[in-house]
């Protein structure tokens, strides 16, 4: 089986396990594309983000449904819970023989460009730079069974706000252009 049939399979099945998560994932994807486009990525550094966008949340399929899908505040335990979804599907796409590139772009999807995300890395990926942008702005948008979502206006604010921040410089430039 090719990393394509695996993901295909891969994505399926994170749409029984959570519908919510899977059309984030797909919308994610959608907007990673176009921020990797207008940043000028060469074809393979897009195929590269294509999947790894695609699979930012797979390693949620570990994590149990209903915790995903509370409607309340989540208390510190579980949202500690939730934060490893980012090891899981690393793990995951590693022991599937997923390239290293695309697995630490899962992984690396909620560090910050300051240093202050889930693992405190500075120095993730291109791939990983994006898709938290696209991430970001998703969870924004639509909201989450826990939260509300914003007005665009908000949306952009907290983009602006956290460029060089939570945000890479060039990717938020180009989420601005593209996005908004």
């Amino acid at each position: 089986m090719n990393n394509g049939e695996t993901t295909d399979r891969l994505l399926k099945r994170l749409e029984k396990h959570s519908g919510w998560t899977y059309e984030h994932s797909m919308r994610v994807n959608t907007y990673a594309m176009k921020i990797g486009c207008c940043l000028g990525l060469e074809s393979q550094e897009m195929e590269t983000l294509s999947t790894a966008s695609r699979l930012h949340d797979i390693g949620k399929i570990a994590i149990s449904a209903s915790l995903l899908d509370r409607e309340t505040a989540l208390t510190e335990k579980e949202y500690g819970s939730i934060k490893r979804h980012t090891i899981y599907g690393y793990l995951l796409l590693k022991s599937l023989g997923y390239p290293q590139i695309i697995c630490e772009a899962v992984c690396d999807h909620h560090e910050r460009f300051d240093g202050r995300g889930y693992g405190a890395k500075k120095n993730m990926g291109i791939a990983a730079k994006i898709i938290c942008g696209a991430d970001s702005y998703d969870a924004m948008k639509y909201g989450r069974p826990y939260r509300l979502k914003l007005t665009d206006k908000e949306i952009y604010k907290d983009i602006t706000g956290n460029n060089g921040k939570q945000f890479d410089p060039d990717v938020c430039d180009a989420m601005l252009r593209v996005l908004f």
